[in-house]
């Protein structure tokens, strides 16, 4: 009769520790807007930002899974251009858009080959300077799905789907703020971006530090400077092989 009655007091201390757990409001979520905000404030505030209408990254980059070092250099134009170049020594990787049309030059190409439509729309859609990439409006379709453990930091998971369809997963620190990593599910595989040692480069903070996970391996970027002048517009234009 004694065991009887303990597990009665037991089920019922249970069952209104349950109750009363049932009746705890939900975990509220923040806004895609407000999780956009705090960014934005994260990395020098959207004043700064908007002024932005170009931007040059000088650093290094290492292809991990192939041993191979260089330099790197990459330039951003307004609304949505971009040239990257990767020195590897004997071997050198030029990537480039105009705005519409993209190319790229590999060490095995012979010569510049233009980039999958896919690929060319995804560029299209980047928003490289300015604010834009600040405002959840411009992203496309955006929801704050939860809260989950990214690079081992608390982060905010938030799902964005392009206007061109794309899908991918933004990762933001829930204590600071700041971006932390993005998931996109590419043609090849997944790829996992990782954003680690935010540098202030004139009053605006930028992730120093970038890891490009891929089926291949990693491709590990370290940024040491950035000027915010606005680049020769002759960088983006196509090659003359391709036009």
């Amino acid at each position: 009769m004694q065991y009887t009655r303990s597990v009665v007091v037991v089920a019922t201390t249970v069952a209104a520790s349950m109750s009363a757990y049932a009746q705890q409001p939900a975990v509220q979520l923040p806004t895609p807007q407000q999780v956009y905000t705090r960014y934005a404030e994260a990395i020098g505030g959207r004043d700064a930002w908007s002024k932005v209408q170009g931007r040059t990254e000088h650093g290094t980059a290492d292809i991990t899974f192939a041993g191979m070092s260089g330099s790197y250099v990459r330039h951003v134009g307004a609304p949505n251009k971009m040239r990257m170049s990767i020195g590897l020594g004997v071997a050198r990787i030029d990537k480039g858009f105009d705005g519409r049309r993209g190319w790229i030059v590999e060490p095995a190409s012979g010569g510049p080959t233009r980039l999958p439509q896919q690929e060319e729309a995804d560029l299209a859609e980047a928003l490289q300077v300015g604010d834009a990439f600040l405002r959840p409006a411009a992203l496309g379709k955006v929801a704050v799905e939860g809260k989950a453990t990214f690079d081992g930091i608390e982060c905010y998971r938030v799902s964005v789907t392009t206007k061109a369809g794309r899908e991918r997963h933004e990762f933001f620190e829930v204590e600071s703020g700041l971006r932390r990593g993005t998931v996109s599910r590419l043609a090849d595989g997944m790829q996992q971006v990782t954003y680690n040692d935010y540098r202030d480069f004139d009053g605006k903070k930028l992730a120093s530090r970038i890891v490009q996970s891929t089926v291949n391996g990693d491709v590990v970027i370290t940024i040491a400077r950035v000027s915010f002048a606005a680049p020769d517009s002759t960088l983006f234009v196509l090659p003359d092989a391709l036009r």
